[in-house]
């Protein structure tokens, strides 16, 4: 498999020696020049990481205080069915009762 700590001590070291070379005036040849747009494209592409990385983690951080508020919202739907569910038993016990009443009464 392909190590990629070697490659990029590879392509620095490369880098380096053509850059070394441009700053004492020297021309570069082709090769040399597609080893500054091979380093040029990493770095990018490491920029690029970088960016998707962070903004993967603010949306996970987004979609967990949204998962929070539905959570909450749900807790309090269940606490209102479970009260009217107690105020609804309560009323048909109620009536029941009454119902019964008016029955042995008359």
């Amino acid at each position: 498999m392909f190590d990629d700590e070697f490659f990029e001590e590879w392509l620095d070291s490369q880098a380096q020696k053509v850059m070394n070379q441009v700053a004492s005036g020297q021309g570069i040849s082709s090769d040399q020049m597609m080893i500054l747009m091979l380093k040029a494209q990493t770095n990018h592409f490491a920029h690029l990481d970088i960016d998707l990385r962070s903004e993967m983690k603010a949306l996970r951080e987004d979609m967990d205080k949204r998962s929070e508020q539905m959570d909450k919202r749900f807790d309090q739907l269940t606490s209102r069915m479970d009260h009217f569910m107690v105020w609804s038993f309560a009323t048909t016990l109620t009536v029941g009762c009454i119902v019964i009443a008016a029955i042995k009464f008359l």
